[in-house]
């Protein structure tokens, strides 16, 4: 098995109606052998509209492993429920004497059936390109009569007998392709049924002759000739098995993550690719009321991979993933500050040859911030990242970290094209695994007063001619320092760069209304900047340096702190001294983020999924 060191990044989306904002960034690795592909997609809210990418952009060949990350946001869902098209219906109702000598002296019968080769696969989450067709060749038609060919190939449906009296109709607008009501033109004929999914352990078809026309599509009449096939299928389902995921390797930013799967052996000749895909939710704080009437509701489901996919060539927004508002999209009353994305990393087979039905996957989750915690809490039970995300905002907490979720499932893709995700829909589903709670390690330590120096103040320039007063929030402008034009362009749709605070001498760490770190903002004049809350017992010169949420020192201003008048509370330094508005992010956010690359309507790119 080939591997490549290949990064992508994706943009998608949770639960049904929510759609938060945020873009993704995925490492970009080098090629090593046995290391898995991986993507990422960030989400927002599941269930959304087509993200207009397809899995051939995965960055996976063949013969190799792509690894690629990618981020989606809140937006659509895939149609993973596993529910399938429509098939012709039969409406069966007893025979009776009549019905059955009409059966009996008509010559119209099915003569045969083709069965497609290989093992149908019900349960899919995704429909393949070219579905499996059986033919039905049909004999004994008197021309100008009316017949319907039915079938239990969508759901296990009742068969009727010979004799019985019923109705066949079909649905055109579901698009099958199958010619199952018609008017003969000669005795014989041959009409298609693609199969849509049930789970039979037989197929068996009926074909009904009716002396009507054909109204609505459907016919009414006798059932004439009554056929079984035997078919083999498998119930994806409870097949494929995803194990305990272990976390190991974990930094400032990255978490290693690895799990055993195990796939049924009459269908891992046909997978093309086995992904292992992340969603993490993490919510630091949510400030505001809610008033917006959201209806969410739908079960958990894993990434697909490839809804949304960008490669990570085409990814030029920044070095991370970035915190959001993830309530931005529901309504302008309430400030839900978090992440809020996918990721996955796949396997491909070797030209030629079959992935392993069983063995380890691994993958690494990036974009995590710094001396965090990540896992599960704040929600019950399995519902969905979206479902979990509107009832935060219902909530209206004012908690710290009041929510996390963070799971993996598996996603394959067959060789038709068709797809099978993990996801809550079916009961006896094996393919979702929670990931255990993790702590990132924690940012590199401030630098030391004596390596602040003319040469690193990089332009800061503290507001109000430098002066602050103690207890109040004084800002700092940032337009000199080269990672604030990234932050600055992601700013009207509702991501920020995070960036963190420290008054000297000795080093203190400064909060602000976001938090611990303070989000990058543009003023009325298009200047960016970061506002921090001086601690009311410093007075004097100090100097306040602004690093991101990797420690990495941007830049400095000197500030001279007053006293406070008696009773002042508010805020200092900003052109219209007002106070920052409280948007509530609790833990060091990202710093660097970049700006838009993967933006689409009303958040990035979105992709479906039924999570609705």
């Amino acid at each position: 098995m080939k591997h490549m060191g290949k990064v992508a990044a994706i943009i998608a989306a949770a639960s049904m109606l929510l759609t938060g904002v945020g873009t993704a960034y995925a490492d970009d690795a080098a090629g090593v052998n046995d290391a898995p592909a991986a993507a990422t997609q960030q989400d927002g809210q599941s269930g959304q509209a087509d993200a207009g990418t397809t899995a051939d952009q995965s960055g996976a060949t063949d013969g190799t492993d792509g690894k690629s990350d990618a981020t989606q946001q809140n937006g659509a869902t895939a149609d993973q429920s596993g529910k399938t098209d429509e098939q012709p219906k039969a409406d069966v109702k007893a025979a009776t004497p009549q019905s059955q000598a009409k059966a009996a002296a008509s010559g119209a019968a099915i003569a045969s059936v083709d069965a497609p080769q290989g093992v149908l696969k019900a349960g899919v989450s995704q429909k393949p390109t070219s579905k499996p067709t059986f033919k039905v060749s049909l004999t004994g038609l008197t021309a100008g009569k009316t017949y319907g060919v039915a079938s239990n190939l969508s759901s296990d449906s009742t068969k009727p007998k010979a004799g019985d009296q019923g109705r066949v109709y079909n649905t055109p607008s579901y698009g099958d392709g199958a010619n199952t009501v018609f008017t003969a033109t000669g005795a014989t004929t041959t009409v298609e049924l693609t199969y849509e999914g049930a789970n039979i352990a037989s197929a068996w078809f009926a074909l009904l002759e009716s002396d009507k026309g054909i109204e609505s599509n459907e016919v009414e009449g006798v059932y004439t000739s009554v056929v079984d096939k035997t078919v083999d299928v498998v119930n994806l389902p409870g097949t494929v098995t995803l194990g305990r995921v272990q976390v190991e390797d974990v930094g400032q930013h990255t978490a290693g993550l690895k799990a055993h799967y195990t796939i049924d052996p009459k269908i891992i000749g046909d997978v093309t690719k086995i992904c292992l895909a992340t969603t993490v939710v993490r919510a630091y704080t949510l400030r505001g009321k809610f008033t917006a009437n959201v209806g969410t509701g739908g079960e958990r489901e894993a990434w697909d991979c490839t809804t949304g996919y960008v490669d990570d060539k085409d990814d030029t927004t920044g070095t991370a993933y970035r915190v959001m508002n993830m309530a931005s999209w529901i309504n302008d009353t309430q400030t839900l500050t978090g992440q809020w994305f996918s990721r996955g990393s796949w396997k491909t087979p070797d030209a030629g040859e079959t992935l392993p039905e069983s063995g380890d996957i691994t993958s690494t989750i990036v974009g995590l911030n710094s001396g965090t915690k990540y896992g599960n809490w704040g929600y019950e039970g399995n519902e969905s990242d979206g479902v979990a995300v509107a009832l935060l905002l219902q909530s209206q907490t004012t908690v710290n970290d009041p929510m996390s979720m963070m799971y993996s499932g598996l996603a394959l893709t067959f060789s038709d094209g068709s797809m099978y995700v993990g996801n809550g829909y079916h009961a006896e589903d094996k393919a979702l695994q929670n990931v255990p709670d993790f702590t990132t390690q924690p940012a590199t330590a401030a630098e030391s007063s004596d390596k602040l120096t003319d040469a690193n103040r990089n332009g800061v320039i503290g507001a109000n001619d430098g002066k602050a007063t103690a207890g109040s929030t004084y800002r700092l402008y940032v337009d000199s320092l080269q990672d604030t034009a990234a932050c600055k362009a992601s700013v009207a749709d509702n991501q920020y760069c995070y960036w963190a605070g420290y008054i000297y001498s000795d080093p203190k760490r400064l909060a602000s209304a976001d938090g611990t770190s303070s989000a990058v903002r543009v003023d009325e004049n298009n200047k960016a900047y970061v506002e921090y809350t001086i601690p009311a017992d410093y007075t004097g010169a100090h100097k306040i340096a602004v690093y991101d949420d990797s420690g990495n020192l941007l830049g400095w201003a000197p500030v001279t702190v007053g006293k406070a008048a008696p009773g002042a509370n508010g805020a200092n330094g900003a052109a219209n001294g007002a106070k920052l508005s409280n948007t509530g992010a609790a833990t060091d956010m990202i710093a660097t983020a970049a700006a838009a690359l993967l933006l689409a309507g009303a958040g990035l790119v979105t992709f479906r999924r039924r999570h609705a």
